[in-house]
């Protein structure tokens, strides 16, 4: 308790010569920066950065991750972006940057974006095309200035995040889709007899923080902050999505076409945290594997599926089929395990009603 007075006068004290950040997700704070201090919450795996600086090998052709196949490029170096060869892509609360680039010149350029920004490299995948950052503290809201160094050390803001990004090619030669998504976590304690419980959950994933990334990532290309501000901007979500029952299972039904709900489908599993390790398009099928921090979601007694599994836990398999089928003018998203039996219906339920979250 101490230490939470101590920061609360240095806070007032500092008030009126202190500022904060232009950003809203703050990762680094100039020379004294260090994230190595910071714990992994727990049940989340370590991040894994062995050879972390080793550049993938993507295949020039193929629209898929599946198609990237392992050939001997080297990559390129990085260079200015010229803004008018960027789009922005929007549909419904989803968007994402079309690039005038090829996927083997983006990738290096997100690895050194990412670190500069203050992160580490976790995960990275040349066959799907995702690069996956590690944990860490949002110093957004934490005073900036003189008296920084000090406050810092004894300060905290209670929120953790990371984020996923993504390649996908195009049938466009030298155009490149990037999605990025992002991923948090929330600091919760409790004052119990000669101790405060200290616990990490989940938060929802922050489309304006994503879209500062987007806007990091285009500064960081060359392009002027004012035009990266106004290309990238906030979208509004209308409500399009419904759970039903369906042949004795829970579905998703989603009011728009297969091509726009299967996009959007991908980006709202990034945000989950499952991993896609590969899809069928022609089949309306993704292929997911549980990660370690979703499997973290239903261990917490007071994590994601605490409410609904608390009388009887439920035992995650480490793969699932996902379905997306065309319905006439609809869409229906169905899960099962990959023998074809339908999913556990707590489970199907739950991941459902995730995924309607931000499909709506």
């Amino acid at each position: 308790m101490l230490r939470v007075v101590l920061m609360v006068t240095l806070l007032v004290s500092l008030a009126a010569c202190s500022s904060t950040s232009g950003w809203k997700g703050v990762y680094s704070s100039g020379e004294e920066k260090d994230y190595s201090k910071l714990d992994v919450p727990p049940d989340l795996s370590q991040p894994d950065i062995t050879d972390s600086l080793a550049l993938p090998n993507i295949a020039a052709d193929g629209s898929t991750y599946s198609a990237y196949t392992n050939t001997d490029y080297k990559g390129d170096k990085v260079t200015p972006a010229n803004p008018r060869g960027v789009k922005l892509i929007r549909d419904g609360a989803n968007q994402w940057l079309e690039i005038n680039a090829t996927a083997e010149k983006l990738w290096p350029e997100l690895r050194v974006f990412f670190t500069e920004v203050g992160f580490e490299i976790k995960r990275e995948d040349k066959q799907l095309g995702i690069i996956e950052t590690n944990w860490l503290e949002n110093r957004a809201s934490l005073p900036t200035g003189w008296f920084a160094k000090i406050l810092n050390r004894i300060s905290s803001t209670g929120l953790r995040d990371k984020y996923r990004a993504r390649l996908e090619k195009t049938n466009k030669p030298n155009v490149t889709r990037l999605f990025i998504t992002h991923q948090g976590l929330k600091e919760y304690g409790i004052e119990e007899v000669n101790r405060i419980k200290i616990w990490w959950e989940t938060r929802p994933s922050d489309p304006e923080l994503e879209a500062e990334m987007y806007q990091r990532f285009l500064i960081f290309r060359d392009m002027d902050k004012a035009s990266a501000k106004k290309l990238v901007a906030k979208s509004k979500a209308k409500e399009r999505t419904r759970i039903i029952e369906k042949d004795g299972t829970k579905v998703l039904k989603v009011a728009e076409g297969f091509a726009r709900t299967w996009r959007r489908v991908g980006i709202a599993l990034d945000r989950i945290g499952l991993l896609v390790d590969d899809r069928n398009r022609s089949g309306g099928l993704y292929y997911l594997r549980i990660t370690d921090d979703f499997r973290s979601k239903v261990k917490e007694d007071k994590g994601w599926f605490a409410s609904l599994f608390s009388s009887e836990q439920v035992k995650l398999k480490d793969r699932y089929l996902l379905s997306v089928k065309d319905d006439k003018d609809n869409t229906v998203i169905s899960i099962y395990e990959t023998t074809g039996a339908k999913a556990d219906i707590r489970f199907a339920n739950q991941l459902l009603t995730d995924l309607k979250s931000y499909l709506d």
